[in-house]
C-alpha cells in the first residue's frame, strides 16, 4: 500500500488536500490553531523520514491543512453583517458582479454591497430590480432598497441554501437604479474583456442563434427563451451551455497553431496559450467547468515549458483543489458535481467503451462520440436525479447528432471575435456560419425534447437502468445464459414500466395562445391558466384534492400568480400546500371582511417564504407576459353580513384574441352587472348551482366552451337541472364537467379551440 502511495505521490497529496477542504462541509475543526500546528508538524516531518512514510505523512498534513483552510473560508462565507439589517431600507451602493437573470417579475442580479446607509462594507448580495434594462456586469449602481431574507424551500428549490453557498445572505429589493461608475482592477479588466468577446462572437446574429452561440462560447444561458432552455434540458444538451475542456483545447490549440504559422518559437506559443486561457477564464467567469478546464490547460502548457510529463489526473485534482480552496461549498453544487463526474467518466470509462466498439462498423469519430456520450450520460444521470428529479432519456442520441456541429460552431465564433478588430465584415461572415450551426443544434434540442418521455423521474429511470444493466451484462459476457437473463430482465422491466409509467407529460401551451384547465378537485374549484410566459392558478380546491401534487404531476413547478378568490374551503382549502410546495411569484386575494380560516395558513406560508401578497380589487390588472388578468370584482364594498360568494374575485383572462371568464362562486346576479365582454371560455359559477339569469349571461358573453367544476354525486345537487338546461339552450356551446370528464383542458389561439379531457 505504501509503495502504491509513493508511486502516486503528487496525486495522493492533492487528493488529501481536496478531501480536507471538502470535509469542512461536514465538520469544522474546533481549534484551528492546534489543528494547523499539527498539520505543519506532519508536513515538516516528511523531510526526516523514509520515502515509504513520506507520502502518508504529507497526505495527513495536507488533509488537516485543507480542513483548517476550508473551515476558515466557510466562516468567511457565512459571515453577514447585513443580516442584522433585514427589514430595513436605505441607500446602497452595489457593484454588479455577474449577468442578470430574468424571472417572470424581476431581474435577479448578483452584486457586492459596498455601502448601505452610512455603513461601509463588502458583502455579496442578490440585487432584485423590476423588469427592464439591467445594469451591465461591472457597473457600480446606487439604489434605494429594502433588505429581505431569501426564501426557504419552495417547490424543491431552496433559495436560502442556494445563495448561502455563494456567500449571499440577503436580498436587496429596489425599484430603480442609477449607474455611478465601473469597478477597476483585474475584475474591471475581466468585465471589459467579457463585454468585448460577447459583442464580437456573433456580430449580426440575433434571437435564438445568438443565444446559442453565447451559451456555447461564454456559458451564458440568460438569452435563451424558456422553451429553448427547457428543450436543452430535456434533450440532454444543456451541458453545451457550460464552458468545458473542449473550449480550452480549441482555444489553446488555435493559439499554438497561429504561432506555428507565424514561424515563432514554440515556447512563445505556450506562453501565448497560457495568456489566452487565463483571459478566456476571466471573461467567462468563475464557473466550475471553465476553472477546471482552464487550470488543466495552463498546467499542460507549463508542463511542456518545464519539460515535465503531462498528467491529466493531476490536472483534474488541481482544478478541484483550487475550486474547493476558494469555496468549499462548491462541492455541493450541481455544476461542480456534473463537471467533475463527467470528466472522471471520460478518463475511466471512455477507453474501455472505445475498445468494446472497435469491432462494430462505425466511423472512428462516431465511436468516440458514442463512447463519450454514453460514459458521461451514465455518470451524470444519478446527479441529475438527485438534484432535479429528472434525467434525459435520449441524451446519447442528441449528443451524437449535435457533436459534429459544436466544435466548428465554437471555432467559428472564437475566430469571429479574433478577426473582428481587423475585419468586421469577415467576422460577420464567420458569425453567420456559426449561426447556421447554432440553429442546427437548437433544432436537435427541440426535436429530441419533443419525443415522448424525453425526461423521466426517478422511478422510470431506475426501470430503464435495470434494462440497460441487463443488456450490458449480456453484451459483456457474450454467452447464451446471460443473454437470456438480460432478455428476462428486459421483459420484466418493460412490464413494470407499462404498469407504473407516469401520465403522458403535460405538453406546453399553444405557442401564441392560452390554455385553461379545470383540475379535477371533486366538489371545488381549481383553474390553471398557462401561456408560454408562465402559469397562474385561480383557486386551489379542497385539501383532499391535493392540487399541489396534481400540478407537480403535470410538470408545473412555477406559478406566477396564485389567486385565492374568497374564503371557501372548496376553493382555497388546498392553497397552503400550493404556496409551500411550489415556486410562487405573487399571492392575490380580495380584502374581504369575512373570517378566513382556509386562507390564513396560505398567507402565513407566503409571508414565511417572502412571497408578496397583492389585493384583488376591481380595476386592477395583473400581467404574465402577454397574459392580462383583469379583476372585474369585488369593488371593496362588502360588509360583514354579506354573502361571501357575492364578493368572490371575478377575473377576465385575456391572451391575444382568446378570453376566459372565471367568476369563482359569483353567479349572474353579480357578473351581469359587470358587463363582461364576449369570451371563448366560461368557467360556470358556483359548480353549476341554480342561477336564474344564467341564460342572459350566456347571451352576453357567447362562450364556445363552458366548464363546470363539480364533484360526482355531491350533496348539493350540482349541477342544477335549470343550469344544464340553460347551457344546453345556448347555441354552439360545448359543455364539459369534471365529474364526468375528469380534468378538462381548453387550448385557444384565437382561430380555434382544442379541448382535451382526462376521460370521456
Amino acid at each position: 500500500m505504501t509503495a502504491l502511495l509513493a508511486r502516486a505521490g503528487p496525486h495522493t497529496a492533492l487528493a488529501a488536500l481536496c478531501a480536507g477542504l471538502a470535509s469542512a462541509n461536514v465538520v469544522r475543526a474546533p481549534d484551528r490553531l492546534v489543528t494547523a500546528a499539527l498539520a505543519a508538524m506532519l508536513i515538516a516531518a516528511t523531510s526526516n523520514v523514509s520515502a515509504r512514510r513520506r507520502i502518508p505523512l504529507l497526505a495527513a498534513g495536507l488533509a488537516l491543512a485543507g480542513a483548517v483552510w476550508g473551515g476558515a473560508r466557510l466562516d468567511a462565507l457565512d459571515s453577514s453583517p447585513l443580516s442584522s439589517e433585514v427589514g430595513h431600507a436605505g441607500r446602497a451602493r452595489v457593484v454588479v458582479t455577474g449577468p442578470a437573470r430574468r424571472s417572470l417579475f424581476a431581474l435577479r442580479i448578483p452584486g457586492e454591497v459596498r455601502q448601505f446607509g452610512r455603513r461601509a462594507l463588502r458583502e455579496p448580495v442578490l440585487l432584485q430590480l423590476p423588469l427592464g434594462r439591467a445594469p451591465p456586469q461591472g457597473t457600480i449602481v446606487e439604489v434605494i432598497g429594502e433588505l429581505r431574507a431569501p426564501r426557504g424551500p419552495v417547490g424543491g428549490f431552496d433559495e436560502r441554501a442556494y445563495l448561502k453557498r455563494r456567500g449571499m445572505h440577503v436580498v436587496l429589493r429596489a425599484s430603480a437604479w442609477r449607474a455611478v461608475g465601473r469597478r477597476g482592477g483585474l475584475a474591471g479588466a475581466a468585465d471589459r474583456l467579457r463585454l468585448r468577446v460577447a459583442r464580437t462572437i456573433a456580430p449580426g446574429l440575433g434571437g435564438e442563434r445568438r443565444a446559442v452561440v453565447a451559451g456555447v462560447v461564454l456559458g451564458e444561458d440568460e438569452g435563451l427563451s424558456r422553451d429553448l432552455a427547457d428543450a436543452f434540458r430535456a434533450s440532454g444538451l444543456y451541458h453545451l451551455l457550460a464552458v468545458s475542456g473542449q473550449n480550452i483545447v480549441l482555444l489553446g490549440g488555435g493559439v499554438l497553431a497561429l504561432v506555428w504559422l507565424l514561424g515563432l518559437p514554440r515556447w512563445l506559443g505556450h506562453l501565448a496559450a497560457i495568456a489566452a486561457i487565463l483571459g478566456y477564464v476571466a471573461a467567462v467567469g468563475w464557473q466550475p467547468s471553465v476553472v477546471r478546464a482552464g487550470i488543466a490547460g495552463v498546467l499542460a502548457s507549463l508542463a511542456w515549458l518545464a519539460a515535465r510529463p503531462r498528467d491529466r489526473w493531476y490536472f483534474f485534482l488541481a482544478g478541484g483543489a483550487v475550486l474547493l480552496a476558494w469555496n468549499p461549498y462548491a462541492l455541493l453544487e450541481p455544476g461542480f458535481q456534473l463537471s467533475f463526474g463527467a470528466v472522471a467518466a471520460i478518463f475511466v470509462a471512455v477507453p474501455r467503451l472505445q475498445r468494446r466498439l472497435e469491432g462494430y462498423p462505425l466511423p472512428r469519430g462516431v465511436r468516440e462520440a458514442l463512447a463519450v456520450s454514453t460514459a458521461c450520460g451514465a455518470a451524470t444521470a444519478p446527479i441529475l436525479l438527485w438534484h432535479f428529479d429528472a434525467v434525459p432519456i435520449y441524451a446519447v442520441v442528441s449528443n451524437l447528432l449535435a457533436f459534429p456541429a459544436v466544435g466548428p460552431l465554437l471555432g467559428l465564433a472564437l475566430a469571429a471575435a479574433a478577426v473582428h478588430p481587423l475585419s468586421p465584415s469577415l467576422a460577420s461572415v464567420l458569425a453567420a456560419l456559426a449561426g447556421w450551426l447554432a440553429a442546427y443544434v437548437a433544432g436537435v434540442a427541440h426535436v429530441i425534447a419533443a419525443l415522448p418521455h424525453a425526461q423521466v423521474g426517478t422511478g422510470s429511470a431506475l426501470v430503464i437502468a435495470a434494462c440497460a444493466g441487463g443488456l450490458a451484462l449480456a453484451v459483456h459476457r457474450r454467452r447464451e445464459r446471460p443473454l437470456l437473463l438480460a432478455a428476462a430482465i428486459l421483459i420484466a422491466a418493460v412490464g413494470i414500466a407499462w404498469r407504473t409509467w407516469p401520465d403522458e407529460p403535460w405538453p406546453p401551451p399553444p405557442r401564441n395562445g392560452l390554455r385553461v384547465t379545470a383540475l379535477d378537485v371533486g366538489q371545488g374549484d381549481a383553474t390553471l391558466l398557462e401561456v408560454p410566459e408562465g402559469a397562474v392558478l385561480v383557486d386551489e380546491g379542497p385539501p383532499e384534492a391535493r392540487v399541489a401534487e396534481q400540478l407537480r404531476r403535470l410538470g408545473i413547478r412555477r406559478l406566477a400568480l396564485v389567486v385565492l378568490t374568497h374564503p371557501s374551503r372548496d376553493n382555497i382549502g388546498g392553497a397552503v400546500d400550493v404556496v409551500r410546495d411550489l415556486d410562487v411569484g405573487i399571492v392575490v386575494q380580495p380584502d374581504l371582511p369575512f373570517p378566513n380560516p382556509f386562507g390564513r395558513p396560505a398567507l402565513a406560508a407566503a409571508r414565511e417564504r417572502g412571497i408578496p401578497v397583492a389585493v384583488a380589487r376591481a380595476g386592477r390588472v395583473f400581467r404574465v407576459g402577454r397574459l392580462r388578468l383583469s379583476v372585474l370584482w369585488p369593488d371593496g364594498t362588502a360588509t360583514p353580513g354579506a354573502n361571501p360568494n357575492d364578493h368572490a374575485t371575478v377575473l377576465l383572462a385575456s391572451y391575444g384574441s382568446v378570453d376566459a371568464l372565471l367568476p369563482a362562486d359569483a353567479e349572474s346576479n353579480v357578473t351581469l352587472r359587470l358587463r363582461p365582454p364576449p369570451v371563448e371560455i366560461l368557467k360556470v359559477a358556483h359548480h353549476g348551482s341554480a342561477d336564474d339569469n344564467l341564460g342572459e349571461l350566456l347571451a352576453a358573453t357567447r362562450p364556445r366552451v363552458a366548464i363546470i367544476s363539480v364533484g360526482a354525486r355531491n350533496d348539493y345537487g350540482h349541477p342544477a337541472a335549470s343550469t344544464l338546461a340553460a347551457l344546453d339552450a345556448a347555441h354552439g356551446l360545448a359543455v364539459y364537467r369534471t365529474d364526468r370528464h375528469g380534468r378538462v383542458s381548453v387550448d385557444g389561439n384565437g382561430q380555434r379551440l382544442w379541448v382535451r379531457t382526462e376521460r370521456e
